[in-house]
């Protein structure tokens, strides 16, 4: 009975002992929230008003003290049977880690806009180390900060003196500690009740966010794999093209007849058509065409949508780049981390390129400022059958890179270089027809452009002659350089189109310009404005132009090229196909008719578009007719979509890893 008792004693002193230890790791996770209010705030350009919303992150920063230390506290009491010493020095390294990964995460945000997640395990260290060498925001000031900070942490820890809580009070902390591991919706930031998304991520703790998403991730994909994927026959509304699904041992397979609804549009004459593809990084609809919602300020590309087909209303696949080719070129799935990174792994699989080569004798050619092998970009396209890729490592002496940031980062050559680049090879180019992708690199951090004083000051001439509230004029320019880097494309581009309008081949080529995916280091302001991007289709060949309202997506693009090329006699497509896209709607009032998954980051297919509701993070939406959405409450809605983005997710997995896309029976179409 004495020991007993000596047990219960002992573990009342450790509680004792471990919960005083926590408060000094309470304060040291609310000083973050404080480094963030007044130092990171302020150097990073948060935008006004940001205070109070910062402020409302305490209560968030106090769950996540509780989290931690209810899953410090049996570990620790484990220790301290053994050893006192031991128990506070396990406390202190581990508290020491985890406030230094909380200020690192912090930094990142500070830098991504975004806060960092289960994407984390989708790059390699390669990558990581390129993205991070990009950023301004990685300044010596804050490392500064943060080394005089931890020294400051573990004297405190070392030097404590604890404090004497009464038995009843620790049994109260301890039931809170505990009760906080609870899968409680109120103890999680509810999107819906913020006004946009970057509110709800200054608000968010940046290692609860972390922490939570990494381990949902693996949870969730532990899960998934346990269970076989439905298989449904037909999917899609009437008036959407539905597929019928032949296979369920190849998921994605159905019968293929996407409508040509481009052809109409066109004077194709009896040579097949040059087509170029050009990529623009971080183009978003909230700072292009037409009503968008910062001002345009792309005035060129604005008056190029007036003579063109015009979608305003396209949605890319993914919040970054990696998944650009495989949807636009392809209309592929995702993989586990993106297409692409499956690399020599990638399941058979047919593409525009691919079907062009083989079909109808097309050549084709990549031009990108940077590194071709930069999110596997080289390993998608040379699968394609690629015939010429030109990266950085092949601009020559002529070109100039965009200027260094203070640590020597360059990502490469810039847009005008790589449209110049680009028109320089095509003069040396007999052969035709011709598939040519390019991907622009000035729009992304750190935005260091060339002539950039010239560019601000025409930032500055352009938001004075937009029609704009002054509430946003204020917002734009805290965002000067993001904003000047967005006209120095819209420059580019005007060079591109005038240079190539002297050329032979242009009367006979059709331009496809999109975004890649919406800037995140603009403040975002909605769960689907990440991937909110123009879609625009130009060519000397339109017999008439038009602007569509209706919701389409990247995964639309090849089918319906392909179907207009198969109309015109070009090409014979394949009778059975495993887009993911039904083809582009040519509707000209808002409307959506299909279901399509969207992948936020690598790791993290979080988002699901059905018809006019948008589910994001397990929160449904409605989609109104300017793209904004607004909280449903709905539970069985929610259920039913969370459902079929699971489902989703199992036919991925299958497909991709068990090479079951398309039959040998189109290996016709498929390159080796």
């Amino acid at each position: 009975m004495a020991n007993f008792k000596e047990s219960i004693q002992l573990v009342f002193r450790s509680l004792r002992r471990f919960l005083s230890l926590s408060f000094i790791l309470a304060s040291m996770i609310l000083m973050v929230r404080l480094y963030e209010i007044v130092i990171t705030s302020n150097f990073s350009n948060y935008p006004f008003g940001s205070f109070m919303i910062l402020l409302k992150g305490l209560k968030y920063d106090l769950i996540l003290y509780l989290q931690l230390s209810a899953v410090l506290m049996v570990p620790f009491l484990v220790i301290a049977y053994f050893s006192q010493k031991a128990a506070r020095y396990f406390f202190t390294i581990v508290s020491v880690l985890l406030v230094l990964g909380d200020i690192l995460l912090l930094q990142y945000f500070a830098a991504a806009r975004v806060p960092l997640g289960a994407d984390l395990l989708g790059y390699s260290l390669a990558e990581i180390r390129h993205t991070l060498g990009a950023s301004n925001e990685l300044n010596i000031f804050p490392f500064i900060v943060i080394f005089l900070y931890l020294a400051f942490m573990v004297r405190t820890f070392l030097k404590h003196v604890y404090f004497k809580l009464k038995p009843w009070a620790i049994a109260v902390i301890t039931v809170l500690i505990l009760c906080s591991l609870l899968p409680i919706k109120q103890l999680e930031p509810n999107p819906s009740k913020f006004d946009n998304e970057f509110s709800l991520f200054m608000t968010t703790n940046k290692f609860g966010f972390f922490a939570q998403s990494v381990s949902t991730h693996l949870l969730h994909k532990g899960t998934l794999n346990k269970q076989p994927f439905t298989f449904n026959t037909v999917v899609s509304s009437p008036e959407g093209n539905p597929f019928t699904y032949i296979n369920p041992e190849y998921p994605f397979l159905h019968q293929e007849t996407t409508p040509d609804v481009l052809g109409e549009y066109f004077n194709l004459g009896e040579t097949p058509p040059n087509i170029v593809l050009v990529i623009v990084e971080s183009l978003g609809r909230a700072y292009s065409g037409q009503n968008a919602y910062l001002g345009s300020f792309t005035p060129f590309l604005d008056s190029l949508m007036q003579k063109s087909l015009y979608w305003e209303n396209c949605l890319s696949t993914s919040g970054r780049t990696f998944q650009v080719f495989p949807a636009t070129l392809a209309s592929l799935p995702f993989g586990e981390h993106g297409f692409a990174e499956l690399e020599d792994k990638m399941p058979d699989h047919i593409s525009l390129i691919s079907i062009l080569k083989k079909q109808a004798g097309y050549s084709s050619s990549f031009v990108y400022g940077g590194e071709a092998e930069f999110d596997k970009m080289d390993a998608f396209l040379n699968r394609q059958g690629i015939d010429q890729i030109i990266d950085s490592r092949k601009f020559g002496a002529d070109y100039t890179k965009l200027p260094a940031s203070a640590n020597g980062f360059s990502w490469g050559f810039g847009d005008h270089e790589i449209f110049r680049r680009y028109l320089e090879d095509l003069r040396t180019k007999s052969d035709t027809p011709r598939m040519d992708v390019m991907l622009t690199i000035a729009m992304h951090d750190p935005f260091n452009i060339p002539d950039q004083e010239n560019f601000n000051h025409k930032f500055d001439v352009r938001l004075e002659g937009l029609k704009l509230s002054e509430q946003i004029k204020s917002f734009d320019q805290q965002y000067v350089k993001q904003l000047a880097s967005v006209l120095y494309f819209d420059e580019s581009i005007r060079y591109f189109f005038s240079e190539f309008s002297k050329m032979k081949e242009f009367a006979n080529t059709i331009f496809i310009i999109t975004g890649d995916h919406r800037m995140p280091e603009i403040p975002i302001s909605s769960q689907i404005d990440r991937f909110h991007v123009p879609l625009v289709i130009y060519s000397p060949m339109l017999k008439k132009t038009e602007k569509f309202s209706s919701i389409v997506t990247h995964f639309d693009i090849t089918p319906s090229l392909i179907a207009m090329l198969n109309g015109a006699k070009y090409i014979k497509r394949p009778t059975v196909a495993s887009w993911i896209g039904h083809g582009l709607d040519n509707s000209v009032d808002f409307r959506s008719l299909q279901t399509y998954p969207l992948m936020r980051n690598k790791n993290e297919i979080l988002d699901l578009l059905s018809e006019d509701i948008f589910l994001s993070s397990q929160t449904v939406y409605q989609i109104s007719t300017d793209l904004n959405i607004d909280p449903l409450e709905n539970d069985d809605r929610q259920i039913q979509l969370k459902d079929e983005l699971d489902n989703f997710i199992r036919k991925n997995n299958y497909a991709c890893k068990n090479n079951k896309l398309v039959p040998d029976s189109l290996k016709s179409y498929n390159m080796p």
